[in-house]
């Protein structure tokens, strides 16, 4: 029997919890210890971050657990013989996600169950570990336990949907930002959950909206064939089924619950897709996370909380207010679809469990022609009912002090604003500016005219004029005129951010292939210092810079203003890998 390590430096908060035998360590500090001779401690608050919606704390997401137990493996490698102890503050959600990162360790590099995990670290008790709640507005009715979180965790393990050997953090971080497509697979290959289009590539309210235009060639390029709409009609749905894709309407109130009916389409659909499939509603988190999880209960058999667990690991933020009491009430029923359509299945197949029959889908299915945004109080007295089950925390029950409560995520603020638009409005607050924007429109560069107001919906506001002088110096020519929107930046150098004391925190790379690559185009070569790029912290949502790398997709852009040709200098352009 080993002996207790007992620190001896810093002021302990609950207990020391042994991950590895007198190797590892987990513990939460109130005053930080200091690093000895035998001892090396890791300060785990140091070294990850969480964006929060509003009350929201965590799981990480994929990419931070990825980075911070690639760090913890490299530092258990070359140890010499030194204990390691990776702590924490005494702050609750700290601790949490601390539990959450080393619990998640044992898993991915030691094969370890989420149950034998979940042990591990629960001998950091007490206190014991607050629950996970979602991103919504008002008090949280539903916790998720570190518990399910790492059973979620496991069913991503054991089904590949995440592998260590070839999971990319850096592809990962670009695609999450909101001006680079704001997606996340949340299934590789099978489901990818992002952000509603809009019908034209524009700035508005400080987020950077996408034309369908700019998904095209990375859903061709990764086999996504199918998109399902679950908002009101920002874009035509013709646009997408123009460029070869299936495109699907299941529309319902944003910040509320699906109908019967809309999940069972939502599961056909998914079943019959000729490739992946894309869905989004407006923020691509509440509406598009609820379905998605109905589906991966009729699909795998896993419970309700380890589908949201698995969603916020992979885009955190899924699965808002009543809509997890919605998952809770129907995986009964997503369980047994599941086992219906296994039966079906292999009587289709002559008893082999394989791929489904396929079933013939339309092009489009578009049955939300006429639908409208009405006010609060029509809406609220012409929505389905929604008869929700006690949420529990931890295993206690909550009552709800009045039926409001349930019901505020569906609420149109008084900006005019729904859940969605709260959320987008979250992301741009929260964006870490290691990247510039692929798909920004550049509007405001008008050689010929003044530039627009930042009160305009499609302006870049905010240090952004010194930029479009630089520019303007360089073209002064009349000549014949190309779209800004075909040229390219072969030239940008990034400014180096200052030196942070977290690793882990979304690390600024060298230039990366944009989002959306084209076949070819043009390329501009102009001065780096036109381009730089700032420090991530140094960002603010009202200072959005202007693109590395401008949009390759003309049609994504409409109406882009034009810079003259004679000016600048072209080269050819390959196709990047």
């Amino acid at each position: 029997m080993t002996r207790m390590f007992v620190p001896s430096t810093g002021v302990l908060s609950g207990k020391v919890a042994e991950i590895l035998p007198n190797q590892l360590y987990f513990a939460s500090f109130s005053s930080a210890p200091t690093s000895d001779a035998s001892v090396r401690y890791i300060c785990i608050d140091d070294k990850v971050h969480y964006d929060p919606f509003y009350h929201d704390f965590g799981p990480v997401n994929l990419s931070v657990l990825h980075r911070f137990t690639q760090l913890i493996h490299s530092l258990m490698e070359n140890r010499s013989k030194r204990r390691i102890v990776a702590y924490t503050n005494a702050i609750d959600t700290n601790r949490v996600n601390g539990a959450f990162l080393m619990a998640g360790y044992l898993m991915i590099y030691h094969g370890m169950k989420a149950d034998l995990a979940y042990l591990k670290v629960e001998m950091a008790h007490p206190p014991e570990y607050i629950g996970f709640r979602d991103a919504a507005m008002g008090p949280s009715t539903y916790d998720l336990h570190l518990h399910d979180v790492l059973r979620g965790l496991e069913q991503g393990l054991t089904r590949k949907w995440y592998d260590v050997n070839t999971f990319d953090s850096d592809e990962y971080e670009f695609y999450e930002r909101v001006e680079n497509g704001d997606f996340n697979w949340i299934l590789p290959g099978k489901i990818l959950s992002f952000c509603g289009p809009h019908e034209k590539s524009v700035i508005e309210n400080g987020y950077p909206y996408h034309a369908p235009e700019v998904y095209f060639d990375y859903f061709r390029e990764h086999n996504v064939t199918t998109i399902v709409r679950l908002n009101t009609r920002m874009y035509d749905a013709k646009r997408f089924t123009d460029g070869g894709f299936d495109h699907v309407d299941l529309f319902f109130i944003d910040g509320s619950t699906p109908s019967d009916d809309i999940v069972r389409k939502f599961i056909r659909v998914v079943d019959t897709s000729r490739g992946g499939v894309a869905i989004h509603c407006k923020a691509g988190l509440g509406r598009t996370g609820t379905l998605i999880a109905c589906w991966m209960m009729k699909e795998y058999g896993i419970s309700a909380p380890e589908c949201m667990a698995w969603l916020r690991i992979c885009r955190p933020g899924s699965v808002i207010g009543p809509q997890q009491q919605f998952l809770l009430e129907k995986q009964e029923m997503c369980w047994d679809m599941g086992r219906c359509l296994s039966t079906k299945r292999r009587h289709v197949n002559g008893g082999s469990p394989t791929t489904p029959k396929k079933v013939v889908v339309s092009r489009l299915v578009n049955k939300v022609e006429e639908i409208r945004i009405e006010s609060a109080n029509r809406r609220q007295a012409a929505s389905r009912p929604i008869d929700l089950p006690v949420s529990k925390i931890n295993g206690v029950a909550l009552q709800p002090k009045n039926r409001k409560s349930f019901n505020q995520e569906e609420q149109i603020d008084a900006q005019g604003r729904s859940q969605g638009d709260r959320l987008l409005a979250c992301k741009v607050r929260n964006a870490h500016a290691n990247f510039s924007s692929p798909t920004t429109p550049i509007k405001p560069m008008l050689l010929k005219s003044s530039l627009r107001t930042s009160s305009s919906p499609s302006s870049i506001s905010g240090g952004v004029s010194s930029r479009l002088g630089a520019v303007r110096s360089l073209l002064q020519s009349p000549s014949p005129l190309i779209p800004i929107s075909r040229v390219t930046v072969t030239e940008a150098k990034a400014v180096s951010p200052s030196k942070s004391s977290s690793s882990l925190k979304k690390p600024t790379t060298g230039s990366r292939v944009q989002p959306y690559p084209s076949s070819g185009g043009i390329q501009m070569e102009m001065p780096a210092s036109t381009y730089a790029l700032r420090p991530r912290r140094s960002y603010s949502p009202t200072s959005l810079e202007l693109a590395k790398t401008l949009p390759p997709n003309a049609a994504a852009l409409g109406a882009i203003t034009e810079v003259p040709l004679k000016s600048l200098k072209f080269t050819k352009k390959s196709r990047p890998v």
